[in-house]
């Protein structure tokens, strides 16, 4: 029974979420992709070999995500000043462009979520998001 309350609770909110995820998604940016560029916003010029250990993933993984963001021009590859046999990775003014229209989708879902919730429902909903994520083993919290 509680399953069944869950459940047509959350599928509404999910469509929410999903709408605007697509919205941004026509760029055919992935979720992998996007935290690369994030990663590189953040913590400026990266090699694969770096980015590969932020992100947790091996450097082939990570040579397959950038591929896409230097098609679009969101990222440039840089001979390495320190070491010949590598490169420096990083983000362009469209990749930033990019990060911008995204934050900007985010912020609008989060205006839905304040608006909608008290002040106290949104530190309960902040907690149940982090344990949620921290359960998953997935992403940062």
């Amino acid at each position: 029974m509680e399953n069944d309350i869950l459940e047509k609770s959350y599928i509404p909110f999910q469509c929410l979420v999903i709408s605007t995820l697509n919205r941004l998604n026509v760029e055919g940016i992935t979720t992998a992709q996007y935290e690369i560029l994030d990663a590189l916003a953040e913590n400026g010029s990266k090699t694969t070999t770096e980015l590969a250990a932020l992100r947790g993933i091996s450097q082939s993984g990570t040579s397959k995500l950038t591929k896409r963001l230097l098609d679009k021009n969101y990222i440039v590859q840089n001979k390495s000043g320190t070491d010949r046999r590598s490169y420096d990775i990083s983000i362009t003014s469209d990749g930033r462009d990019f990060l911008n229209r995204a934050e900007k989708f985010r912020r609008e879902l989060l205006g839905t979520i304040e608006t909608a919730l008290s002040e106290q429902e949104r530190e309960v909903f902040a907690a149940l998001c982090r344990k949620i994520v921290a359960s998953s083993g997935k992403g940062k919290v």
